[in-house]
């Protein structure tokens, strides 16, 4: 394993562990000194208004979220990286499966729509956990050398991508599915060679 490819398994472990104290803590309402300093003013002004039950939950929820804003954010980096080492700076266009491309214009047109603040320049950032992975999978001649197998590497993001509708449409993680997310994290760093 790479140098860097261990350093992002031990940053993502790191953040399974801290999932795992703040739940037993949410679980005994216990502190253990792992209260995130923010902005006090909005806490302190609008989140008692919210119940006490969905606060804990969001705190618990946190961590997970980090975990999965690392990793779809890393899938992105490392796409973007080999795709353009092999095709130069026109890499989205030459390598990218024409509906991810078609979605992911769709998306940005839609969100420049509602006159917010664009997410990203750049279209992979308008596609989403499954997509990446049809990316990576249309490019195996690429990424091939990379992972140990490509069904392998399909069920991890298969797996990576059912646990990750609850964290995108804010629902609680059942116990087992904290576990198999920290799992299934540990299966995609071992997919790598």
């Amino acid at each position: 394993m790479k140098k860097e490819d261990a350093l992002r398994l031990f940053s993502l472990n790191n953040f399974a562990i801290e999932a795992d104290l703040r739940r037993i803590a949410h679980e005994y309402d216990l502190d253990i000194g792992r209260k995130s300093e923010g902005p006090e003013q909005v806490e302190h002004d609008y989140y008692p208004q919210f119940p006490e039950q969905l606060r804990h939950e969001a705190a618990a929820m946190a961590t997970h979220y980090t975990i999965f804003y690392c990793l779809e954010n890393s899938i992105r980096q490392l796409v973007a990286q080999r795709l353009e080492e092999a095709h130069g700076s026109q890499w989205w266009d030459a390598a990218v499966p024409n509906t991810v491309r078609t979605n992911a214009e769709k998306n940005k047109k839609k969100e420049l729509s509602t006159g917010v603040t664009p997410r990203s320049d750049e279209l992979i950032d308008y596609s989403n956990f499954g997509e990446l992975s049809e990316i990576i999978k249309t490019n195996w001649n690429i990424f091939g050398d990379m992972f140990r197998d490509i069904r392998g590497l399909e069920k991890v993001l298969g797996n990576l991508n059912t646990l990750r509708a609850p964290i995108a449409h804010c629902k609680s993680l059942a116990e087992d599915e904290v576990v198999r997310l920290h799992l299934s994290l540990r299966d995609w760093f071992r997919q790598m060679e």
